[in-house]
């Protein structure tokens, strides 16, 4: 089944994890953000090593360089049986250049798909983060715990981190910048009929799901 959509939403609002899921199942390609700056940076070319320092000076990528290597990795795979897109655009410029990519390979995006969850849940999900200091294994607090408290499943070190940015003020800031960039992302869909809201609060991922396909499909 050929289809194509962006699935947008702020952060731990699971649209990965969904965009995973659906992919697998409905044998999508799915096409993360994150996974086209690495494959990007491994690949040895002049715009990964370009991406790898900016990531590495502890910047975001911009619009122009960001759109570029969607551009670059879209026009070198097959994109016949569909895909989804996972955390792109995330601006409104990106959202102009995804439409004029996307025109000149002569597809056509179905839905923008926004998964929403209440800020005081993607505060909870995020700040509960943390991992082992020695191994890397992740954890969470309430949705992950470790079999025995202070003692790591994988290794048995004791010793555990916590992300800065993962403290509920950082997040705090970090929404409201979200926020407000994917306002006239919305509304740009919204214009083109083809904006879908799944209200994810409370859900479970299975039930996430079956409100998608039925959505979707």
């Amino acid at each position: 089944m050929k289809k194509y959509f962006t699935f947008i939403g702020p952060i731990a609002a699971g649209k990965g994890t969904q965009a995973e899921i659906i992919s697998k199942k409905y044998g999508l390609l799915h096409l993360s953000t994150g996974q086209i700056f690495r494959d990007a940076i491994s690949s040895g070319s002049e715009l990964g090593l370009k991406v790898k320092n900016i990531i590495d000076s502890g910047f975001l990528v911009p619009d122009t360089l960001t759109n570029e290597i969607v551009k670059d990795m879209l026009g070198k795979i097959d994109l016949s049986k569909g895909f989804i897109l996972d955390g792109y655009p995330r601006t409104i410029n990106q959202v102009y250049a995804l439409n004029d990519i996307l025109s000149e390979i002569g597809i056509e995006l179905d839905d923008a798909v926004m998964i929403e969850i209440p800020e005081e849940d993607i505060i909870r999900r995020i700040s509960g983060r943390f991992a082992c200091a020695k191994c890397g294994q992740n954890y969470h607090d309430e949705f992950n715990k470790t079999k025995t408290e202070g003692v790591c499943d994988n290794c048995g070190s004791h010793d555990f981190v916590r992300r800065n940015d993962d403290k509920p003020e950082i997040i705090k800031t970090r929404l409201q910048h979200y926020y407000s960039e994917v306002e006239p992302i919305v509304e740009f869909y919204k214009k083109e009929n083809k904006f879908l809201e799944i209200n994810a609060t409370g859900l479970s991922i299975e039930e996430v799901t079956k409100k998608l396909e039925e959505a979707l499909f």
